[in-house]
């Protein structure tokens, strides 16, 4: 693959790679791409950052704690669900 970043952008990996920081602008865009997926996967189940997410898990288990959780065959019924539709919409 065969990418054009611009002077910005070049110039940026390049102090990346020179700080030592990544050994290659390979790693440097590499990283970069992760955290791109990690922001995407995060907006995907609507939160804004992991401690977010970790907050929202941690109040989940407490309502499951408390005997307000919802039965595992609902859930999978509502996943099959979900998954079927998306695949007639493919």
């Amino acid at each position: 693959m065969n990418v054009s970043l611009g002077d910005k952008w070049e110039t940026f990996v390049a102090g990346k790679v020179q700080s030592g920081d990544y050994q290659t602008a390979s790693e440097v865009l590499r990283d970069g791409l992760r955290l791109l997926e990690k922001e995407e996967l995060l907006k995907r189940i609507s939160v804004g950052s992991l401690p977010e997410l970790e907050a929202k898990l941690l109040q989940a288990a407490a309502s499951i704690d408390a005997g307000r959780g919802v039965d595992a065959q609902e859930v999978r019924a509502r996943v099959g669900k979900r998954s079927q539709a998306r695949r007639a919409n493919v």
